[in-house]
């Protein structure tokens, strides 16, 4: 199923030289910077809450405990 958007000519124009230079149709462009935008905010997102966590030294002093005791099962598995 398709739809029509309404995008700047400028947007348009982009989109179609990207389609040429890739060999890939306007809408699969637009698919791919619909998953990397969603990608970008999730993480950006994920860093900003780890900057939060990392402000409080007790709880990330919990995090790096647990992630000692995580990586020490890893080393585990490996032997």
């Amino acid at each position: 199923m398709s739809t029509t958007i309404r995008v700047k000519e400028n947007t348009r124009d982009r989109l179609a030289k990207l389609a040429k230079s890739t060999g890939q149709p306007m809408a699969q462009l637009i698919d791919q910077a619909a998953d990397m935008l969603e990608r970008k905010i999730f993480f950006d997102q994920l860093s900003s809450r780890f900057e939060e966590l990392n402000q409080d030294s007790f709880v990330w002093k919990e995090i790096i405990e647990e992630r000692d005791v995580e990586n020490a099962t890893l080393d585990d598995h490996s032997k």
